[in-house]
């Protein structure tokens, strides 16, 4: 009796033994799919790097998404100050300035730096003429100012060269003072003057440093010296005036301009103040950070779609290629879904492998991004990322071979076999 059957019916004896060795196992099922991976390695590079930087800056942007997105804001708030606020006193009529001795007590100012929102509180005294600056034959009159340490951190001032004004500058009242660049350059002829020594209004200070002038481009023609040391040598200061705030971040703005005012009255009540903000600077900042934020989102977005593609063409093009091989394994007693599987284990294989490549490429960029940005996220940020990248692998793998390795389940044995 022949063993001929025809294609369909149902397998005993030996036959069954040769559907099982034609049905393959789960193991045999990832190490064949991963064979034909490697092999077919030149036509999946591209498809491969593309899921690999969707990946890598999926888990960046959610793992420093905050980190990135506060020093932006940082840095364009520099720019237009867009949260900082000003107080000032409102000008009493026919009282001339030297004569209003109103100031912010050291109560009110640790109440307004207590204000939830609040980052920095930056006190400073004016000198109500210009100040004289000596050095050697050279010398001039400039505007100068006494401040405390927070009012670098609230304007966003760094130094050109030396230093800024410490806090021991200031509780030890020393002799020494920051320049603008037009200051240092007018009075000593060269871009870096730290260390000499210069007379202010008859008092020998040293100079500190020069700071930026890209910070306060309308202050580099000033003087600054402590705020403490501006009390005790020099005459003609003003009692602290004005006060500058910077918060900490955008949706911080509206509610802190309440809590100062509410602050204001309940410790000097007799004062009336008025409290300056950059508005329309805020609203177009505002605008320009969801732009750049929506514009990287799109970009993530495109990036896995574009992969999604590329998937999908090159299983279609297997599928194509080996469409001999399909009706062979058909013939021998392959099963419909041993097909589809195989296919689908294919296309998973290749986005999990390169969402695992991505997964260290992440991990690496974020652990640069952190050391730059100097702030260290939270380990459940970069696992939820983990996860988020993983799952839509997954996704991906399977929308991208559904419809091949339906396409190559569905083949008919003699058309397979007769492809040519």
């Amino acid at each position: 009796m022949s063993d001929f059957r025809p294609y369909g019916m149902p397998l005993s004896g030996k036959h069954t033994s040769l559907h099982n060795l034609a049905t393959m196992r789960t193991t045999d099922l990832i190490r064949i799919s991963s064979r034909q991976l490697f092999r077919q390695y030149r036509k999946n590079i591209g498809v491969m790097v593309t899921i690999i930087l969707g990946t890598a800056g999926l888990i960046v942007m959610i793992t420093m998404g905050r980190s990135i997105e506060n020093n932006i804001s940082s840095d364009l708030e520099i720019i237009g100050n867009a949260t900082r606020l000003r107080i000032i006193f409102k000008r009493i009529p026919n009282l001339p300035t030297i004569a209003d001795k109103r100031e912010f007590k050291q109560e009110t100012i640790a109440a307004l730096r207590s204000i939830p929102g609040v980052s920095r509180v930056g006190s400073i005294v004016d000198k109500y003429s210009s100040a004289k600056l000596s050095y050697q034959d050279t010398s001039n009159r400039f505007q100068l100012l006494g401040v405390d340490t927070d009012f670098w951190a609230v304007h966003g001032v760094s130094a050109r060269s030396g230093r800024l004004l410490t806090s021991r500058d200031l509780n030890e009242h020393r002799p020494v003072c920051v320049l603008g660049e037009r200051t240092a350059r007018e009075i000593f002829k060269q871009s870096d003057p730290t260390g000499q020594f210069v007379s202010i209004e008859g008092s020998l200070f040293q100079v500190a440093g020069v700071f930026n002038k890209i910070s306060m481009p309308d202050k580099s023609r000033y003087i600054f010296i402590p705020l403490t040391t501006a009390q005790d040598r020099l005459r003609s200061i003003t009692p602290v005036m004005k006060l500058y705030i910077r918060c900490q971040s955008w949706d911080d703005v509206e509610n802190v301009q309440r809590e100062i005012a509410k602050i204001i009255k309940q410790y000097q009540p007799a004062d009336e103040i008025e409290i300056l903000s950059a508005s329309d600077i805020l609203s177009r900042i505002k605008a320009i950070s969801t732009g750049v934020k929506i514009f990287v989102q799109l970009a993530l977005i495109a990036t896995f779609i574009l992969g999604g593609i590329g998937m999908w063409n090159i299983m279609m093009m297997a599928v194509r290629a080996r469409t001999r091989e399909i009706g062979l394994k058909k013939a021998i007693g392959a099963e419909d879904s041993d097909i589809l599987f195989q296919f689908l284990t294919e296309s998973l294989m290749l986005s999990s492998s390169a969402t695992l490549i991505g997964f260290f490429l992440g991990w690496a960029g974020v652990a640069f991004t952190a050391s730059i940005l100097q702030n260290q996220p939270p380990d459940d940020l970069f696992w939820i990322s983990t996860g988020i990248g993983f799952s839509f692998s997954f996704v991906l793998g399977i929308a991208a071979g559904l419809t091949p390795a339906l396409k190559a389940s569905r083949m008919e044995v003699v058309s397979a076999l007769r492809y040519e």
